[in-house]
């Protein structure tokens, strides 16, 4: 997943690059960055929201950073994609800045990363499969979420280099079972149903919790640390929480399901994300931060 994510990075950097040109007094006079840039994993990219304009990084024109640049008709510039990890999206950055893509008169900014830095995916794909042993030791190797808060610092200072005017929104993560209480079906893994235990939901529930806090708690390392250089002033960074939202549409729910569920059909590379609605919500969610 990492391979495909680094190099549909540097592709679409190479696809920057070729639209800036060379240099000449018209290009000196353009705009240093695009007004909206996009970077993150799967959930910037969109993916499971058919149909997808970039198949390598199941990047989708459904993802929330494409509705959100439908309103002011400025579309984004977006290196989001599926698999990406914070290394990763750290490449997407730098390569963004390097093609001219991120600058001075870029106004916004938006982000969504740190998931995939954990490897606890995998552990959700082995513990749909029923295996409760399987699913314990998948479980134990998840990796330490408290160093996402380094990892979201350093994510925070790329952009903030990059594009020292922008407004920078980082997202997080919603929960993804609901609070039910009882075992529910969430599609078909290998043929057979896919069930989840109330003690497999809980688990899953607070790792998200977990990925959240350390990304909260990276913010506020970042914060501190500006304002210690910049005499007491914050930085525009705007955090968006997406659990409230999301309460009642997890799978296990009886509201709207906002996250994809597993399936062996052509979305069966969007389990566990959200679905269109979910995108919509994540949209809205980021607009009301903004002020509409």
């Amino acid at each position: 997943m990492k391979k495909r994510a680094l190099a549909a990075v540097a592709a679409l950097c190479l696809g920057v690059v070729a639209l800036i040109g060379p240099t000449s007094a018209a290009v000196a006079a353009a705009p240093e960055g695009a007004p909206y840039v996009a970077v993150g994993d799967s959930i910037a990219a969109g993916t499971g929201s058919l149909p997808y304009v970039d198949t390598s990084c199941l990047r989708s024109k459904r993802a929330y950073p494409d509705l959100l640049g439908a309103s002011p008709g400025a579309p984004p510039v977006t290196m989001a994609c599926a698999g990406a990890g914070t290394a990763d999206v750290l490449q997407q950055i730098a390569m963004l800045d390097a093609g001219g893509a991120l600058g001075a008169d870029t106004q916004l900014v938006t982000v969504t990363s740190g998931a995939n830095s954990t490897g606890w995916q995998n552990a959700l794909a082995v513990c749909a499969g029923g295996d409760s042993l399987a699913c314990q030791q998948a479980i134990a190797a998840i990796g330490d979420v408290a160093l996402l808060k380094q990892e979201t610092h350093a994510l925070l200072t790329a952009l903030r280099a990059a594009a020292p005017n922008a407004v920078v929104v980082i997202t997080g993560y919603p929960r993804l079972f609901g609070t039910s209480g009882e075992t529910c079906t969430i599609g078909a893994y290998g043929g057979s149903p896919a069930k989840v235990t109330p003690q497999q939901a809980l688990i899953a529930n607070s790792i998200v919790d977990a990925i959240n806090l350390a990304i909260a708690d990276g913010l506020q390392l970042y914060q501190f640390q500006y304002a210690q250089t910049h005499g007491g002033t914050l930085d525009a960074i705007v955090p968006v929480d997406v659990t409230g939202a999301f309460l009642g549409h997890g799978l296990c729910d009886a509201g709207d399901r906002w996250i994809a569920g597993l399936s062996s059909g052509k979305k069966a590379d969007g389990a566990f994300h959200p679905t269109a609605a979910g995108q919509q919500a994540y949209a809205a969610l980021i607009a009301a931060a903004l002020g509409g």
